[in-house]
């Protein structure tokens, strides 16, 4: 429910009660999600300095939480009392797509803050999560086929939506930035590389093709160029216009849901809370963007929701395995409360059974339900511009420079920031 009252604020641009909510949490398990959801909102209100250091304990957090052995023992007391309980009693760990998300989210802040270096450094974090191997498939022999068979069933809108991406790593969004940031630095090489990455992902996204048919054509790639989807037109400048490169980010990422399903087991069957997503899958609305001389729309590069199913996807088999773990946890302690303490403690013990059976439903909620880019150039000096045909801006264009425009909207509201580069 907190994250409801974080979109809230995005929604109304009361973003300072919301701040407050955060801190409450921090001392809570949720440490992990409530220093990202904090870094959020304080981003978008425009605190750069406390975003800034809310990622950084974010960050610190997880790679203490990478340093920890394979089993410590305040983990394991963690795992044990999740075992006669729910999940939700185990600090949260953050995934991979939301870690990405930080990187990208920590880079805007130095952007902010004049520190280009820095920004190009957490990319380069980002980055290394992307190109780190997927995780090797989860053991299943413990498990019986029809408990996964009986689960995946439930959910074949969530599975679609899952295949949709190779990987929840893969992030076109952040490739993205990655590559403007290197051109902008002349550093045309790493660019290109970028460039090609996002597009690999995004391979329809028109502005990712004219990219790389730009580099391509002026790094003289002409393996490159044979290899383009035709056709692809890349938009021509003029001597006294300036880049303007936006990233808009739309909407929330779906929520959690939770479901209760019975499962077979040779002993008998349990019913599970198991955490999905459910049908309420939305379609990327683009942005316009017009002036009297400019008329163009964002495409999206990202999709969250995607990625969000597909990591609960691959989590599949060791969540089904805690949860079988759980319910036998459960049934051997009614047994034993029966046994030893009569008919009564068995039944107060049953009923803690059922209450205590919760799905964990926990994730970064603010994070955007798709993620959009666009590119076009404008004459140097400060313009106006028209978003979805009833939003004024200004965006300030300096010649031969990239300006990055960065849009985020939650339902009516927009928050809307820029910087050259």
């Amino acid at each position: 429910m907190r994250a409801e009252a974080y979109k809230q604020s995005l929604n109304t641009g009361m973003i300072q009660p919301a701040l407050e909510q955060t801190k409450k949490q921090l001392t809570s398990r949720d440490r992990l999600l409530a220093l990202l959801e904090q870094g959020r909102l304080a981003q978008l209100a425009e605190d750069y300095s406390q975003s800034k250091q809310s990622f950084e304990a974010a960050i610190n957090l997880l790679d203490k939480i990478d340093e920890r052995a394979t089993i410590s023992l305040s983990n394991t007391a963690n795992q044990g009392t999740s075992l006669v309980s729910n999940d939700n009693v185990i600090p949260y760990e953050s995934n991979i797509y939301e870690e990405i998300f930080l990187h990208h989210f920590q880079a805007i802040n130095y952007l902010a803050l004049g520190d280009k270096e820095g920004a190009q450094v957490e990319m380069r974090r980002a980055q290394r999560l992307q190109d780190k191997k997927s995780d090797e498939p989860s053991d299943n022999s413990t498990l019986s086929t029809a408990a996964v068979s009986e689960y995946q069933s439930r959910f074949d809108t969530m599975n679609n939506l899952a295949q949709r991406v190779t990987s929840s790593r893969q992030n076109a969004y952040s490739f993205y930035l990655s590559g403007v940031l290197y051109e902008s630095q002349n550093k045309l090489d790493d660019a290109f590389i970028d460039y090609k990455h996002a597009l690999a992902i995004a391979p329809d996204n028109s502005f990712l093709q004219q990219d790389v048919l730009r580099l391509a054509t002026k790094l003289k790639r002409d393996d490159e160029l044979k290899g383009l989807k035709p056709p692809v037109k890349a938009t021509l400048s003029k001597p006294n216009d300036g880049t303007v490169v936006v990233f808009y980010e739309e909407g929330f990422v779906p929520a959690k849901k939770e479901i209760f399903l019975p499962f077979p087991w040779p002993e008998s069957w349990y019913v599970l809370a198991f955490p999905y997503y459910g049908d309420n899958w939305l379609s990327p609305e683009p942005l316009s963007i017009s002036n009297g001389l400019l008329a163009t729309a964002t495409q999206v590069v990202t999709d969250s929701q995607a990625l969000a199913a597909r990591a609960l996807k691959d989590n599949l088999v060791p969540m089904l395995v805690r949860q079988t773990l759980r319910a036998q946890t459960k049934h051997k302690m009614q047994q034993q409360a029966n046994d030893q303490g009569g008919a009564i403690l068995g039944l107060l013990v049953g009923a803690y059974n059922i209450i205590s059976e919760n799905a964990d439903l926990r994730s970064w909620l603010t994070l955007p339900r798709f993620a959009h880019i666009a590119r076009f150039n404008l004459a140097e000096g400060e313009q106006n511009l028209i978003l979805n045909g009833f939003k004024p801006i200004k965006v300030s264009v300096q010649r031969n420079k990239i300006t990055l425009l960065r849009i985020v909207k939650v339902d009516n509201h927009f928050y809307v920031a820029s910087w050259p580069l």
